[in-house]
């Protein structure tokens, strides 16, 4: 009976119902407070719902009752990058939490080194501090299991937004269209290209990608709306300085009519000066959001998409990575004097 209501919250999950999934684990829970299975889903579901302090609560009480668990370590250790990643809870808390995320990690690690997902969920603890020697976790995840999407997007996201040298946004690049390769319609991915492609200049190809994000997930809407938006307002922006520029330039006593087409255009390939500018305009733009993902990485803020979790890659905190293809624990759970195979 436990199994089926188990089984059951884990659909509701999927279908994002958490608050059902939590009622059906709440009946199993009532009747055996130990069950550790119910207790590990009942700490994703709380993580899920943004509640990381639940969350930090039922992974504790799963971990008395199967301490090898690494998919409850993994849990826990999002949870208290979450924490981490919250300025108002002040430096000294946020530190805290910062070595507890990193600590959780490590331990699912060291239960189970051959895992990719450990090794991805200790890169995603490390990423806004140590970003390459989360690159490096990242490799010898690839090493176990070279088609996992979540390393790779992990990978791409940590070279976009994590380190800014002279190959990083080509290498993120190749990221990205790795996981394209295994998983054509992935948004996230998607998403990232476009505003890589809108940093280089290429805005018909930015805003053609943007578009086709929104309509494979919704969630994206109000983010790709967004920079639609913008790019709307750097339109009219530069068609004022134009202007402007065209008034300046005219020669005293010279008529030359109601356009000033002539003028504001510069010498050379016609429409190469407001490439130019446009290509200036997304640099200024996204260097502004890499600036403020700055101070969010000292503060300890985070943003993100909801497709598994809620974030939100317009805003330029930092993604927490997603529940997908981890491993769970089955409904059978042995007695803790017998070995437990590690999630």
């Amino acid at each position: 009976m436990d199994g089926s209501r188990i089984a059951k919250a884990r659909v509701l999950m999927e279908l994002g119902r958490f608050a059902g999934a939590r009622e059906l684990l709440g009946e199993v829970l009532a009747g055996d407070p130990e069950n550790a299975v119910a207790l590990a889903d009942m700490a994703e579901v709380a993580f899920r719902l943004r509640e990381y302090g639940r969350a930090l609560e039922f992974s504790a009480a799963a971990l008395r009752r199967t301490p090898e668990d690494t998919f409850v370590w993994r849990v826990r250790a999002l949870a208290e990058l979450a924490l981490a990643r919250d300025a108002s809870l002040g430096p000294v808390v946020v530190r805290e939490h910062r070595a507890a995320a990193v600590a959780a990690a490590w331990r699912a690690v060291e239960i189970d080194p051959e895992n990719a997902d450990n090794l991805r969920i200790l890169a995603a603890t490390l990423r806004d501090e140590e970003p390459v020697a989360a690159l490096q976790k990242l490799a010898a995840a690839l090493e176990v299991d070279p088609d996992n999407v979540g390393v790779y997007l992990l990978r791409g996201l940590i070279l976009r937004r994590n380190l800014r040298g002279p190959d990083s946004l080509r290498l993120a690049e190749e990221a990205f269209r790795a996981v394209l390769r295994l998983d054509p319609e992935n948004a996230e991915a998607l998403y990232e290209l476009a505003l890589i492609d809108l940093e280089r200049g290429n805005r018909a190809a930015g805003e053609e990608q943007l578009r086709r994000v929104a309509r494979l997930d919704p969630e994206y809407g109000d983010a790709v709306r967004e920079n639609l938006e913008w790019l709307a307002r750097e339109d009219d922006r530069l068609a004022a300085a134009a202007r402007a520029t065209a008034e300046t330039t005219r020669p005293a006593g010279r008529d030359y009519g109601p356009s000033s087409t002539v003028a504001a255009r510069p010498a050379g390939k016609p429409g190469r000066g407001r490439r130019y500018g446009w290509a200036i305009a997304a640099l200024v733009f996204l260097i502004v959001r890499l600036a403020a993902a700055g101070v969010a990485h000292d503060s300890g803020s985070r943003s993100t998409t909801p497709s598994r979790l809620p974030s939100n890659y317009l805003q330029s905190q930092i993604r927490i990575p997603s529940f997908p293809n981890w491993p769970r624990q089955t409904f059978q759970v042995p007695p803790i004097s017998q070995p437990k195979p590690s999630s």
